[in-house]
Order: structure tokens, then sequence, then C-alpha cells
């Protein structure tokens, strides 16, 4: 991982401290913040920070004001032509910006409207229980030999809401619409590196799942599991073998069992049915698959 993005992620931890608030970081950046430590060989490298607002940090409007004026003018990002007012570039860094769900906001399409022509947020509805369970990271454990971060801090999903958005952004990358090998192949491995969470992780993720059973998003992340990660022959671990980089010293068969054994968790966590031949021995080997 490069300088550099920790270098904006501090710029935004102390710009966000002086108006009360901490930065929400998802996608590739959280992962790594969230597990870094843990399973360091297999977590990916990433050269975007995916800023998550929150309902609760743009509901009042000095606070929007507040995030527009530091990322536009304080911290001097440039809006980027594709995707103006929630994509922006500072040298070779680039910051997305997402938000969730917000009923008194104005949302057209795919944006959410913080600023009006200064900075939209990308609607990610999959984030609706984003801020359950939100993690801590400070800043001091990920760069131990630079003084000045002191106590700055973000927070990260927690595992299960990284689930969620991850296995929503693979679906939406494999689809015929918006198809993009690459970043498909990128949100899997993800995945997978989610899937070596332990077992208060598998808990908490539990205690979250049963709290929104009914609802719809739920449902179709269980319908993404069933249908292209309860097997290793569907398309989503697919996608991770074609990784040249996903563990090079192993043999196909070396690899296809790592797969297996997070397929089979995350069938757990999800509570999938697997009846089709291709996922029988994932329901036979439930038992082995428990965290640890």
């Amino acid at each position: 991982m490069g300088r550099e993005i920790f270098q904006h992620l501090v710029e935004l931890s102390q710009s966000f401290a002086k108006i009360g608030l901490t930065p929400v970081i998802c996608g590739g950046l959280g992962i790594y913040l969230s597990f870094h430590k843990s399973i360091e060989e297999v977590v990916r490298a990433t050269n975007d920070i995916d800023l998550m607002l929150t309902k609760t940090q743009i509901l009042k409007q000095s606070h929007r004001s507040a995030i527009a004026e530091i990322i536009t003018h304080e911290l001097n990002y440039v809006v980027c032509d594709d995707a103006k007012h929630f994509r922006f570039r500072k040298g070779g860094q680039q910051l997305d910006i997402l938000a969730q769900p917000v009923n008194e906001l104005e949302t057209k399409g795919y944006r959410v409207k913080i600023v009006s022509s200064k900075l939209h947020g990308h609607l990610t509805k999959e984030a609706c229980f984003i801020e359950e369970d939100l993690r801590t990271i400070f800043l001091s454990d990920i760069l131990p030999d630079d003084k000045i971060v002191g106590s700055l801090k973000v927070m990260v999903p927690s595992p299960v809401n990284l689930l969620i958005l991850k296995l929503f952004a693979f679906d939406d990358r494999s689809e015929e619409l918006r198809q993009d090998v690459m970043r498909a192949q990128t949100h899997a491995w993800d995945i997978y590196i989610i899937m070596q969470t332990n077992k208060n992780d598998y808990l908490e993720g539990q205690k979250f799942l049963s709290r929104h059973s009914d609802s719809e998003i739920i449902k179709r992340a269980q319908s993404i599991v069933a249908n292209k990660f309860s097997a290793v022959h569907q398309a989503g671990w697919q996608r991770v073998l074609e990784a040249s980089d996903f563990y090079p010293n192993l043999s196909r068969q070396e690899k296809e069992s790592k797969l297996d054994i997070a397929g089979r968790r995350l069938v757990r966590w999800f509570h999938v049915p697997t009846h089709n031949k291709g996922t029988d021995s994932i329901s036979e080997n439930q038992k082995s698959a428990r965290p640890t």
C-alpha cells in the first residue's frame, strides 16, 4: 500500500476531527484497515479512498457545508469530469464519495445532493445499516512511526456490512450492462478476505442479520451468495481463481480448497440453503466451516 493514500487519510481525519466528525472508510482501503494485521498476505493494495457519508453526518446542513468545504477547498481535491461532484482527485489519489439513503436530502438517480453543484454522494442503498457496529481504527496502529497522527482515527463498517457492500458491488460488476471483470475480481477477492474473520465477528454478524432478516437488502445479499458464491465453480470464486497473485505459490487444487472453505463460511453466515448438486458438499461440511 503506497504512502500517499495514508497521507490523504491522515488529512481527512484531521479535517473531520475539527468539525467533530470521524471519516467512515469503505472499499478496499476499509478492508485493509480492518484486516491488515491478521491476514496481511492476501489483503490487496488499493489506490482509492471510498468515503461513506452517513445519515448522522449529513443530516445537519452545517455538517454538509463543512464537509464540502473540506474536500473542495481545504484539502484541494479536484472534481473529476467523468463523475462530477462525487469523484475527486488530488495528485495520484482518487476520492470517491458514497452516501447512504437519506430521505431528507434530494436524491436524483444515483446521486444524493449533499451540497448542490459542489458535493454529491453516490447513492448506496445497501449501506442503509452502515452505522450499526462501526469500528474505530486509530491511525497510530497503521502508521506507528508517524508522530503526526497522534490520536487521529477513522471508522470502518462491521465485517457483515463490508460483506453486504462487496456482494452488491460484485453483482453490479458481473452483470452485462456494467460488467467489468477486473473490478468484479477485486470485489470477490475482498469477500474472500472478509471470510477470514474470527468467531466474534461471526457472532456479531448473526445478531445483525437477525435484526434485519426481513430487509430486502439482506434477502438480495442472500441471493447473491446462493447464486454466485456458494460453490467454487460459481462466478464469484472463479473470478478470484483468475487472479494471478492470489496465493501464487499454491496449486489450483489448493486454491480451490481455500475458496471452498470461504464459500461454506459465507453460506453459513447468510443461512443460504444449498440444494443443487454443485453445492451439496457445502451443506455436508458446514460444521467444519465455523469461524475460529
